[in-house]
């Protein structure tokens, strides 16, 4: 008889393990670093996350490139086709002139107001050393 008992014994802790505390913080430590992997791993949803937005990101500035590139064919091809847009690009961005050609530039009060600030923001600079 107490061999019987010994095999039910034997048996039934078998049972028993998988109802056992230890199972189950193991598989609460598996499930754990499951949810880890999931959101912190290499391709985790949190780096999903961040490459869509990336990838967002991107093809926004592409569209912003693709209309200034248009926009560069365009005036490249009026430069091209018409002398005047040539000349006036010239007078404004280069400062090109003709001869006996005087050049009057008109400075709003905004652009006063900086240069006022920037001459100050100089100066303040220029001072700084000797006072050192």
């Amino acid at each position: 008889m107490n061999k019987k008992k010994r095999y039910k014994q034997k048996h039934n802790n078998k049972g028993n393990f998988f109802k056992s505390r230890g199972f189950l913080l193991l598989i609460a430590l598996v499930a754990f670093i499951v949810v880890l992997t999931f959101f912190f791993g290499d391709s985790g949803i949190i780096e999903i996350i961040k490459a869509r937005n990336k990838i967002d990101e991107l093809r926004e500035n592409i569209v912003q490139l693709e209309k200034q590139k248009k926009k560069l064919l365009e005036e490249i091809d009026e430069l091209k086709k018409n002398p005047l847009a040539l000349e006036k690009k010239a007078r404004e961005d280069l400062w090109l002139m003709k001869k006996n050609e005087k050049v009057v530039v008109i400075i709003h009060d905004n652009d006063k107001k900086k240069e006022e600030e920037k001459k100050n923001t100089d100066a303040k600079e220029r001072e700084e050393p000797r006072r050192k």
